[in-house]
């Protein structure tokens, strides 16, 4: 299946964060499985995470550490799939922020920008799974990162919805 950019989904709880001057991108797919639990979903996407991501999170932690930015390492970090999620709890290393029938929202602030993810679906039998996300920068080290990040965000966004696609194909 396709990974399209789209708009955010009307419906998604990260509207409330959006203000003008903030990043924010949203790449949709459709899955063949449905009514999963949005847990289980984003478990999918940001559990298991291939080598050359791994590499390039590697990477980045080198490079911002010199700056006092948290690294992946300094996060607390699950990739144990469970159920239920509660927020709270890393899946990997990004902290759940809210969970509901047909959207989560992980983040984490820091000095330089604040940031969350959604995965999001219309209704638990919708095909269409979206995978959003919103980045608000504080300073000038923010604004300079997150240009320096955009195309591999935009790489890593499409290759995970690629991958949930086949692993949920029927």
């Amino acid at each position: 299946m396709a990974v399209r950019k789209t708009d955010l989904a009307a419906g998604s709880e990260l509207h409330r964060f959006v203000r003008a001057g903030d990043f924010l991108d949203c790449y949709a797919t459709d899955i063949e499985r449905t009514g999963l639990p949005m847990e289980e979903i984003a478990q999918r996407i940001f559990i298991g995470l291939p080598a050359w991501i791994n590499a390039l999170l590697a990477t980045r932690d080198l490079g911002v550490r010199v700056f006092g930015l948290k690294t992946t390492a300094q996060l607390p970090t699950n990739n144990d799939r469970r159920s239920p999620v509660k927020v709270g709890e890393p899946i990997n290393f990004l902290c759940v922020r809210s969970i509901s029938e047909n959207e989560i929202l992980l983040g984490e602030d820091d000095a330089h920008l604040d940031f969350k993810i959604s995965v999001f679906r219309e209704t638990a039998d919708s095909q269409r799974i979206s995978l959003a996300t919103w980045v608000h920068t504080h300073n000038r080290l923010g604004r300079v990162y997150l240009r320096a990040i955009a195309r591999f965000h935009v790489m890593i966004v499409k290759s995970r919805l690629s991958s949930l696609s086949r692993e949920l194909a029927a």
